[in-house]
């Protein structure tokens, strides 16, 4: 079954919200602010958002205005964590901050954070008390969470060891607390139960969890044009994903040895950075995907814990689901 046109008529509307929001008379400021969403993107999240909505019956209006805000809200942390990273392209273009500078990037990054409320804000009007107080108290906890997320992210590129544990503790919060804050936002929007909100919220949480651990593979074995951004960036960067922590964990002495000398190191050669990269694939490609597969699993178990009121909205989160791990291919 083919959801090209369901998901496209979410992307379609969703991106219409943003483009109405994110313009002003500081031409610099919102030509910055509206830059990355020029560049496309998958809009994953507001598509969750949407097709969660739609499981319970949601009111598509709001749904839309609710995933423009959490689309807008992901992309000012793309902006300051390209700034934090160094990273000089996102999307195939250069980064914000490459274009217009690191003073206006953080601007730019800043008006967004701002914006992405107001969304919510006119998408929850009208609404009761209790369900406009909760959707702020989602949001809120997700942008205080992706924070300490990002922190937990740079403080692990100093240390020498992190273990898997913590590695999934840090992309839960730094990438999945998104994915579930879109969820049970849709189930919010659609009235949904305590317990229906739940369980959306544990789908996109492990959701988000599978996706970021693909995405992590995905920096080592895509080319550049399907990254977007620099081959190999996450090594040079130092980052301590699922792959490098089971890596140092089978490795020999000698492997353990090039990896420590490449990661982290942003002088080292695309040769010795292929090297690194092949010595990690080779001790935990498997394990990831697998891993990566828990995980997806977890997220269908939740789904399939609702009551569909939509079927065609139930199967999309299905395939969801499914498709982030078989991107592989």
């Amino acid at each position: 079954m083919s959801f090209e046109n369901y998901f496209n008529e979410i992307i379609v509307n969703v991106n219409k919200k943003i483009e109405e929001y994110i313009r002003g008379d500081v031409k610099e400021l919102y030509d910055a602010s509206f830059y990355l969403f020029s560049a496309g993107g998958k809009r994953l999240r507001p598509i969750i958002l949407v097709a969660s909505s739609d499981l319970l019956g949601g009111e598509r209006e709001r749904a839309y205005l609710a995933g423009a805000a959490v689309e807008v809200l992901h992309t000012f942390t793309l902006i300051h964590d390209d700034i934090m990273d160094q990273d000089t392209v996102r999307r195939g273009m250069p980064t914000v901050h490459v274009k217009w500078g690191v003073p206006m990037a953080i601007l730019a990054g800043d008006l967004l954070h701002a914006k992405s409320f107001q969304i919510l804000n006119d998408a929850f009007k009208g609404t009761d008390s209790e369900r406009i107080t909760k959707a702020f108290s989602i949001f809120i906890n997700s942008v205080i969470i992706i924070s300490e997320g990002q922190a937990l992210d740079m403080q692990f590129e100093n240390k020498k060891y992190v273990s898997e544990e913590e590695y999934v503790d840090m992309i839960k919060r730094k990438t999945a607390v998104l994915f579930s804050a879109s969820a049970s936002l849709g189930g919010l929007i659609a009235g949904g139960s305590e317990k229906e909100i739940n369980a959306l919220l544990q789908y996109g949480l492990n959701l988000g969890i599978s996706f970021q651990i693909v995405d992590d593979i995905l920096g080592l074995i895509a080319d550049e044009k399907e990254l977007g951004k620099p081959v190999y960036s996450d090594i040079r960067e130092g980052k301590k994903t699922i792959l490098v922590i089971k890596a140092l964990k089978e490795a020999s002495d000698e492997e353990k040895e090039i990896i420590d000398k490449t990661l982290g190191n942003r002088n080292a050669t695309k040769e010795e950075l292929t090297k690194c990269a092949e010595i990690i694939k080779k001790y935990s490609l498997e394990y990831a995907y697998d891993l990566a597969d828990q995980y997806m699993n977890k997220a269908l178990e939740a789904l399939y814990s609702i009551n569909w009121k939509n079927e065609e909205a139930g199967k999309a989160l299905k395939y969801l689901a499914e498709f982030t791990v078989k991107r592989r291919k």
